[in-house]
């Protein structure tokens, strides 16, 4: 190349982060072993315009798509163009975080031509890659990283990182000071309620200034159906459920957050037909007057004067430790949830909070579980309130949750969901739902069931109170 030659093509490298990647990087291909030129697939390049306009981002994503070695490249870029860059690169293990740096983005620089290369490196060895131009790259374990403020963090495999609260800690520095933050990761199963998976949903629900990336298995564009299919099939073989084929090659993010679903009360299926996300809760100053101002209340739907509603209502203790207090508002005809309210209420507060919510929802029967702490919510009900109070099997207030009870109640929730007869609308009741087990109906260890059991409550409240739908069970 002639002079003006690389210079055009040097200023065409500096504009477009784009160009430069697909043009002059290379990445390796493990099948082939060999690294190939990294052409960038339509997922890629709308990924990589994200990654260059925004500050925080979370990629959650397929196996071999790509996205660590595009986010690499980028950081690459950075490196290159914009010094002096400094980018953090976190792994769970060392030997990972090493991997990143010393393997690849190394590897994506030795094979670049000589005319993008600095003109010397500096310090060059397992965690720190310094160039002459003054950019660095740094690894980490997710232990180290404290004091330093860079242009880039990237964290990888972060829904397998247990203290990723800590490592956000740790780069605080570098977001306040205007540096960019991307987490990306394949799905962990084991953990549905994962810090990642929270900043996820609360970045595409809009709720935080995070944006969130999803590349299913088939943006890479060699998949097809048939590959697809086979993978599947061959999980299946193999593990006798999908919820490996659902970690590994997702095709929404609701089938990459879900929990595994082995063993599981209600099939995953059911849940996702039932699920409309669309529905979006209505902001507080759009409430009108008479509305109830408790905190943490979520309405999807207002009252409709011509309407009936139900209620469902799982009491706790109300301490800090404690698990939530939660109320789910259903329409009575259609089954659709119209309201839920979760938190760490004391059973007189809470039982306000339900008698509050329930008269403004055209006097709402409510279905009150009568274990524990539900007596007291069920003695301030009777005392205090003018709702319906419903009865459960055993025909006294309130639903008896014994392991009788607790298997009628998980009955008719599963029955209504396969049979399409509710409309679920939260995202963290649905995540609930998904976990119920079905040897225990309870969730695994460690996360929280009482949005769901407050669904349930609320199901069985549409059959108590008088449902059009057929009631033989009870």
């Amino acid at each position: 190349m002639t002079h003006a030659e690389i210079k055009n093509e040097f200023l065409k490298c500096r504009a477009k982060p784009a160009y430069f990647i697909h043009t002059y990087c290379h990445i390796y291909d493990a099948e082939k072993r060999t690294w190939i030129p990294f052409h960038l697939w339509r997922a890629q390049f709308d990924t990589l315009k994200t990654l260059h306009a925004s500050k925080l981002v979370v990629i959650l994503k397929a196996r071999q798509v790509g996205l660590t070695w595009l986010v690499l490249g980028f950081a690459l870029w950075l490196m290159l163009f914009e010094p002096a860059a400094t980018i953090l690169l976190f792994s769970k293990r060392d030997d990972e975080a090493t991997d990143l740096l010393d393997f690849r983005l190394k590897g994506m620089y030795r094979r670049l031509p000589e005319w993008l290369q600095c003109r010397a490196v500096l310090t060059n060895n397992n965690h720190q890659w310094e160039l002459s131009n003054g950019s660095r790259a740094l690894s980490f374990p997710t232990t180290g990283g404290r004091s330093y403020t860079a242009t880039m963090v990237i964290v990888d495999e972060a829904d397998f990182i247990p203290d990723l609260g800590e490592v956000l800690n740790a780069v605080q520095p570098t977001i306040d000071a205007g540096g960019k933050l991307v987490l990306l990761s394949t799905p962990n199963k084991a953990t549905p309620q994962s810090l990642f998976k929270q900043i996820y949903r609360e970045a595409k629900a809009g709720l935080v200034s995070w944006v969130a990336v999803f590349l299913a298995w088939w943006v890479a564009p060699w998949r097809t159906l048939e590959w697809y299919a086979t993978k599947v099939a061959e999980i299946l073989r193999t593990t006798g459920s999908k919820d490996d084929a659902h970690k590994e090659y997702p095709a929404s993010d609701t089938e990459a957050l879900a929990p595994a679903t082995l063993d599981k009360r209600i099939a995953s299926e059911w849940l996702e037909q039932c699920k409309d996300e669309s529905i979006k809760p209505i902001a507080s100053d759009a409430l009108p007057e008479g509305a109830p101002s408790i905190p943490g209340l979520v309405i999807y739907r207002l009252p409709d004067a011509l309407s009936e509603y139900v209620m469902g209502a799982d009491p706790a203790e109300g301490n800090p430790t404690s698990d939530e207090s939660a109320v789910t508002v259903l329409d009575h005809d259609s089954g659709e949830e119209v309201a839920v309210l979760a938190g760490k209420l004391e059973p007189s507060t809470f039982a306000s909070h339900i008698d509050a919510i329930g008269m403004w929802y055209n006097r709402a029967a409510v279905m009150v579980e009568r274990n524990n702490h539900g007596h007291a919510v069920l003695l301030w009900l009777s005392d205090n309130s003018n709702l319906r109070i419903l009865t459960g099997y055993d025909d006294k207030d309130g639903w008896h949750s014994t392991v009788l009870g607790k298997t009628m109640l998980y009955d008719a929730c599963a029955d209504a969901f396969r049979n399409k007869e509710t409309i679920l609308h939260n995202f963290a009741t649905f995540t609930q739902l998904s976990l119920i087990e079905g040897s225990t109906l309870r969730a695994p260890e460690g996360e929280m069931d009482d949005r769901a059991d407050a669904y349930a409550l609320a199901l069985v409240a549409r059959v108590r109170a008088g449902s059009r739908a057929s009631a033989d069970w009870v």
